[in-house]
Order: structure tokens, then C-alpha cells, then sequence
């Protein structure tokens, strides 16, 4: 008997495949349903990411239509979540409540194991709300304009480049005061214009002056384009002091580095007048007109083709300003002559962009409500003239590129301690790797830094940082 009960006992090999053969569709059950749960929530995963995108997408359309918005999400989940997904979106809902943007939606997937139970598809839901709030945005283009742009006429295309910059921009606003665009045009110097004598482009009070005209000026402030030389005395009447850009002689607005480390930060000047020499040649100029041949001179030559604004950009920077049809005539006039200082554009970037003296337009650095950006484009590397730049006459100083590479990676590190979005770009051909390689670290990101070696490349990464800037415009 006690044999019988040990066989028993251990010989139970038929009961234990009974048991496994009753629980084989459990098993199955649990594996197909983990199959499906599983697609169930890659799908509920993938749908958040759609509704997160075209939630934001909608947000940053900046409109209060609900067509327009409801067009945007459906734009962003079609664009997100194709047909060719797994599952299949039935239903979008969009609800606008004030700032608030909210966005539902279901999606169906088709079972593969659970239909053996009756359930031939799964339902998931997402829903994602995202706040509104329009910041203001302050952007200041600091452009070469150096002689090199006239290759290929490379100019018009940074005029179109930038022309598309500004018109996106405005378009992705209803409210114009929340946006403020600024322009600064580089090359030999940097053209402070009128606002230089404390006047706007209106002849209007602007300020105080922070532009010193020099004490013995060859050329300044008379309709003639110079002042009458007597014996060894160059006079200057206050009175006839004025901003004449369409007189050869006259100052056009350009003005002189100061000396480091002041030319790579942010004050409110004042600043010495630029004036060209071409080594001297000023004073050879008034010695032959005056003392040899009025007519027939080195000087009718100087006067013609070099002058004391040789280099100085004609286009005056432009403080921040929404009003859109000025910052495209400004563009228009932007022309190609000089060379490359980038560095002296940038600090004069960030002057126009900050809230101090001698241009006030930009916002406190501390207002949490604007955003501050500067976009920096050069086409070639920094090069010292051989006669006369921002820093005076060559030969009467040892500043070399090196020593302006160095000063403007020093002005984009300041801009960046005071919170300040830079966007670089390198243009063209001209560009070597050590050049770009210090706008790469001037940027404040890599991905804020951007190489266009065509004129097409160009204006697509100017619309791209306007559009990247546009949805910074819009904070959630």
C-alpha cells in the first residue's frame, strides 16, 4: 500500500500536461495581449508627440481665428502622424481658451490577438495644452558690407537675404510693438550716422551728441566739402557743423575705435570722428592745392578716389525700430567698399542692442518680456588696411587681424554674459576654417552658427534663423 501511494506521488507527468493544455489559450491570451497593448502604446506615444508639435505650431501662429488654428494642427498632425503610421487618428479637437491652446485626439489601432476575444481594435486618447504668451523681440543684423561683397554682386543677395529676415518676421506679429529691429553695417568703420551729432535721420532731437569732431579738420562741415586753409590754420566754424552725407569732404558719419579694451565693450562714448588718410596724404593734398596748382593736383585725385570717407560705409546704422518700411529702404542702400572688421561691427551690434547710452531703444537686460538677438555676418576674415581703418592710420599702430580676432571673440563673450542670443553665419567662399571656427564660437550654440557658401545657401539660412526666431517670439 505504502508503494502504492509513493508511485502516486511521483508519477503525476499526466496530470502536469493536462494542466499545461488547459492553460495554453490563458498563455496565449496574456502574450497577444501584450502584443497589442504594447502597439497600443507606441501609438498613444507617437500621438502625444503629434499633438505636442501642432499645439505649439498653432500657439506660435500668434492668431486668435479658430480656422487658422485648427488648419495649423491639422497641418502638424497630418506632417507627424501620416497615414502610413501605425493606428489611425478618428478624431481632433482643438479648444481655445484665452492664452490656453488645447488638443485632443483618438486613434484606433487594428488588433492582432485580441480579436480572438472580441476586441477587434484598441482606442487610445492623448491631450496636450500648451500656454500662450508673445514676448517682445529685439533683433540687431550686424552685416559686412566690405568690398568683397561686390564679388558676384553678393551684396544684392545679402540685401535680399536680409530683406526676407525682416518681412517673415513682421509677418509672424499682430503686434507690432512687440518686435524691434535694428541694422548695422560693417566694414572700415561703422557709420553712427547723424545721431553721432545728436539728430536723427528727420533732423529731429535725438540725444546728446557722442561724436567729437577733431579740433583742425581738412574737409568738415562746409558746402564746399572742405574748410578754407589759411597759413597753417584749418578752421572750424561750430556754427556750420551739420551731418552732410552727399558732400565728399563733409563727415558721413563714421567714427574711430577706441582704444582697447573699451573697443570691445558696451559705453556710451564719445567717439572721434573717422577720416580717412591715406598715409599722410591730406596734407600733401591741401600743400598742392593751395601752394602749387589749385586746378591739375594729387589732390583733385585724393578728393576723387579716396577722400576722408574712403571706406566708410554709405549706410548708417539704424537703432531698434518696428517701423518696417525704414529698415528696408536701409537695406536697399547698403553697398559693398572697405574691409573687414568684424569686430568693430559686432561691439557696435551690441550698442545698438542695449539699453544704455548712446542708443536706449533696446529693453533693460533684467525685462524677463524681450529677448535679445543679434545676427552676425561676415564674408571673409578681418584685415587690417594698409593705410587707414576704425584705428586710425596703419603705420601708426601694431593692431593686426590676430589682435581683431581676439577682440571680437572677447565683445560675443560679454554679449552672451548678458543674456544675449547670437546667430552667426559665414558667407562665401572667402571664409577660411580658422575664421569660421571663431564665428562657431562666437555663436551661442553650435547650432546658432551657420555656413553659406552660396548666395542661395545664404538667404535660406537668413529665412531659418527668422523663422527659428519668430517661434521665440512666442514662449510657452
Amino acid at each position: 500500500m505504502f508503494n502504492f501511494f509513493k508511485n502516486y506521488k511521483f508519477n503525476n507527468s499526466g496530470a502536469i500536461a493536462i494542466t499545461f493544455a488547459l492553460m495554453i489559450p490563458v498563455i496565449m491570451a496574456a502574450v497577444g495581449t501584450s502584443v497589442d497593448m504594447s502597439q497600443a502604446y507606441l501609438v498613444k506615444t507617437r500621438l502625444a508627440s503629434a499633438l505636442d508639435a501642432a499645439a505649439l505650431a498653432a500657439a506660435a501662429t500668434g492668431s486668435e481665428e479658430e480656422d487658422v488654428i485648427q488648419d495649423k494642427v491639422d497641418a502638424f498632425i497630418n506632417a507627424n502622424y501620416p497615414d502610413n503610421r501605425l493606428g489611425t487618428i478618428t478624431n481632433v479637437d482643438v479648444q481655445i481658451n484665452g492664452k490656453q491652446i488645447s488638443v485632443s485626439a483618438t486613434a484606433e489601432l487594428d488588433t492582432k490577438f485580441m480579436t480572438y476575444f472580441g476586441y477587434d481594435t484598441v482606442t487610445v486618447e492623448s491631450e496636450t495644452t500648451v500656454q500662450r504668451e508673445v514676448r517682445g523681440l529685439e533683433v540687431v543684423l550686424v552685416l559686412d558690407n566690405t568690398g568683397s561683397m561686390s564679388t558676384n554682386d553678393n551684396i544684392t543677395a545679402l540685401r535680399e537675404a536680409s530683406t526676407n529676415f525682416v518681412e517673415i518676421l513682421f509677418e509672424e506679429v499682430e503686434n507690432e510693438e512687440t518686435i524691434r529691429i535694428g541694422l548695422v553695417p560693417y566694414s572700415s568703420s561703422v557709420n553712427v550716422g547723424p545721431y553721432g551729432l545728436g539728430v536723427d535721420e528727420d533732423d529731429n532731437d535725438y540725444g546728446e551728441a557722442f561724436v567729437e569732431p577733431p579740433e583742425d579738420d581738412r574737409y568738415a562741415f562746409y558746402e564746399n566739402g572742405y574748410t578754407p586753409y589759411s597759413g597753417n590754420h584749418y578752421a572750424i566754424d561750430e556754427e556750420d557743423l551739420e551731418y552732410d552725407p552727399s558732400s565728399k569732404g563733409q563727415w558721413h558719419g563714421c567714427v574711430l575705435a577706441d582704444e582697447y579694451p573699451l573697443d570691445t565693450e558696451d559705453h556710451e562714448g564719445s567717439w572721434e570722428m573717422y577720416r580717412y588718410d591715406f598715409n599722410g596724404s591730406t596734407d600733401n593734398w591741401y600743400q598742392n592745392v593751395y601752394d602749387n596748382d589749385p586746378f591739375l593736383t594729387y589732390g583733385d585725385y585724393y578728393n576723387t578716389y579716396y577722400g576722408p570717407n574712403y571706406h566708410c560705409p554709405d549706410q548708417p546704422l539704424v537703432p531698434l525700430t518696428n517701423d518696417e518700411q525704414y529698415l528696408y529702404d536701409s537695406i536697399a542702400n547698403m553697398d559693398a567698399e572697405g574691409f573687414t572688421l568684424g569686430n568693430y561691427g559686432m561691439a557696435w551690434g551690441w550698442r545698438v542692442l542695449s539699453p544704455e547710452e548712446p542708443f536706449v531703444e533696446g529693453a533693460a537686460y533684467d525685462d524677463d518680456q524681450w529677448d535679445k538677438v543679434v545676427v552676425m555676418m561676415t564674408d571673409g576674415v578681418n584685415t587690417m588696411n594698409h593705410a587707414y581703418t576704425a584705428y586710425g592710420q596703419t603705420n601708426d599702430h601694431n593692431i593686426d587681424p590676430d589682435d581683431l580676432n581676439d577682440r571680437f571673440i572677447e565683445t560675443c563673450d560679454a554679449m552672451k554674459a548678458q543674456n544675449i542670443l547670437i546667430y552667426t553665419v559665414t558667407f562665401y567662399s572667402g571664409v577660411d576654417d580658422d575664421t569660421k571656427d571663431f564665428y562657431r564660437s562666437c555663436a551661442t550654440a553650435e547650432s546658432n552658427y551657420h555656413d553659406a557658401p552660396s548666395q542661395e545657401d545664404l538667404v535660406d539660412v537668413f529665412e531659418q534663423i527668422s523663422r527659428e526666431l519668430s517661434n521665440l517670439h512666442i514662449k510657452f
